[in-house]
């Protein structure tokens, strides 16, 4: 029973990088960003664009030729949420298919 935590350390999965290492150095290299990064970021701020919100990202003379409340149009303002990322994002999807590796 004493054994238990030593045992259970063994089977974590995924384990971080640390300062020094020769993966740190290579995660750097090939993303251009470092591993903890997002340590201090507790809520991603950044914003997407929305079907509420579309205005801000969109320039306006692009939209006045367009019936934006069509459900194409919305079809295609949820697609470029889905496939734009944030900052955030973009960091943990580096970091999961990095520890693949």
């Amino acid at each position: 029973m004493l054994a238990l935590p030593f045992y259970m350390a063994k089977r974590s999965e995924d384990p971080e990088p640390r300062l020094g290492q020769s993966f740190f150095n290579l995660f750097k290299e090939l993303t251009g960003e470092d591993w903890y990064s997002d340590a201090r970021i507790a809520h991603d701020l950044e914003t997407k664009i929305t079907e509420f919100e579309f205005e801000k990202y969109l320039n306006p003379t692009l939209l006045k030729d367009v019936d934006t409340s069509s459900d194409e149009f919305k079809e295609i303002v949820r697609s470029l949420n889905y496939i734009s990322k944030t900052r955030y994002e973009a960091l943990q999807y580096k970091k999961k298919n990095f520890s693949k590796l």
